[in-house]
């Protein structure tokens, strides 16, 4: 899906406009009274610096999966695993259908990395590693928070602010959740909800509850015709958690997935994951370069970082009706924009989000769970800084 993944699916499913550009948001960058001098700064520009050779990135790994069942109760299987099959769209399904019937986490609250963690503390105890240093990585962050960093260079109006502590040899990364973008969230426009409600109906209409090739068609027509009376439920979620490189630094990250493309196989599950996403109908040239110069970036940016190699798109129009549905590879997405005016790279993302991480390495110094850092990117400056904390309640509450 995945969008803004926030922590393990409280992602955002649609912008005001789908296909205008996004507008500065200066929320994130607003600086309490201590900390208005940051302790370190980087600049953006100019993003040739970051156009070299792609640093090593490692296919990613799984190490753990787990769910959040219908109440939001975090349970150590697969059970919210769904398997994909292909909408029908004749007729055209609304995909604002059951939008009054819904039922919406509670957005006020903040989860922190808490599934993450316990995900982590589970594997720990089970000894169920497949590795000794699973567990163990350089950072541990959300799949949302490395996608806010690899989108920045072609993203240059989206604010973004991160927390951050150094606990031993590990830095954990969060992201930082004001009272602002709460009240966002709830008083947000009946439309711009619709649209958010229409990225989790396609996903209703596009999954089924066991692998197709074991169901006949009877037993399929019965399922796809359940998923689309259902009463979509945004408390549940699959969620995988694995392991990764960028340049030197190790990385355990974990990410909602949408659905699985067959019986999840022991080894490498992620090359059968599937995104699933919606867009407005590309009915103009404009409509289609504002496509792949901001969403297909998000797209790529999300997939790639998990291992996941296609995405299907879900095309609607005014009205919610899904028009057309696509399937983008991962791997083809840089090729779609090269050579296009104004189009992002991906190796100017990957040096870029590897320089990040170097330097918070540098400047995060200090351990300790209740001594904290905030890392922040800031449109105005077109820099990342990082200002210090001091000594705070720890966000590591799992």
């Amino acid at each position: 899906m995945s969008n803004s993944d926030q922590p393990l699916g409280a992602k955002r499913r649609a912008s005001q406009n789908d296909t205008s550009r996004n507008t500065l948001d200066t929320k994130h960058a607003r600086l309490e009274p201590e900390m208005r001098t940051p302790i370190a700064r980087l600049g953006i520009h100019p993003l040739s610096k970051y156009r070299q050779a792609c640093p090593q990135f490692k296919e990613p790994r799984e190490i753990i999966s787990f769910s959040y069942d219908e109440t939001r109760q975090m349970r150590m299987d697969n059970h919210q695993l769904k398997y994909y099959y292909p909408p029908r769209i004749d007729p055209m399904p609304s995909l604002f259908a059951g939008f009054e019937q819904q039922i919406c986490r509670d957005s006020t609250k903040n989860e922190h990395i808490d599934g993450l963690l316990n995900a982590l503390a589970y594997v720990r105890t089970k000894n169920e590693a497949a590795e000794p240093n699973d567990t163990r990585a350089d950072f541990v962050m959300y799949r949302g928070m490395l996608t806010r960093i690899f989108v920045t260079p072609f993203s240059l109006r989206d604010a973004w602010s991160m927390n951050i502590a150094r606990v031993g040899a590990t830095i954990y990364v969060e992201d930082n959740v004001t009272d602002e973008m709460i009240a966002d969230r709830s008083g947000s426009s009946e439309q711009h909800r619709r649209l958010m409600y229409s990225g989790y109906k396609f996903e209703t209409l596009c999954m089924v509850d066991e692998p197709p090739e074991t169901l006949s068609r009877e037993q399929l027509d019965e399922q796809l015709a359940k998923q689309a009376r259902e009463v979509v439920n945004t408390h549940s979620e699959y969620c995988t958690v694995f392991r990764t490189q960028l340049g030197p630094h190790s990385i355990i990250s974990g990410a909602e997935v949408d659905c699985i493309d067959r019986a999840k196989p022991h080894e490498f599950p992620n090359r059968s994951y599937r995104e699933l996403k919606t867009s407005r109908c590309l009915d103009s040239e404009k409509a289609r370069n504002s496509f792949e110069r901001f969403k297909l970036l998000k797209f790529w940016a999300q997939s790639f970082i998990a291992g996941i190699p296609v995405v299907t798109v879900g095309f609607r129009d005014d009205e919610g009706r899904l028009k057309e549905v696509q399937d983008i590879r991962t791997q083809d997405m840089p090729r779609m924009v090269r050579g296009k005016p104004r189009m992002w790279e991906a190796n100017v993302c990957m040096n870029f989000a590897n320089q990040v991480l170097q330097f918070i390495k540098d400047n995060v110094t200090d351990g300790g769970p209740d001594t904290q850092y905030r890392i922040e990117y800031s449109p105005e400056e077109a820099q990342v800084q990082i200002y210090s904390l001091g000594k705070r309640p720890s966000f590591l509450t799992a």
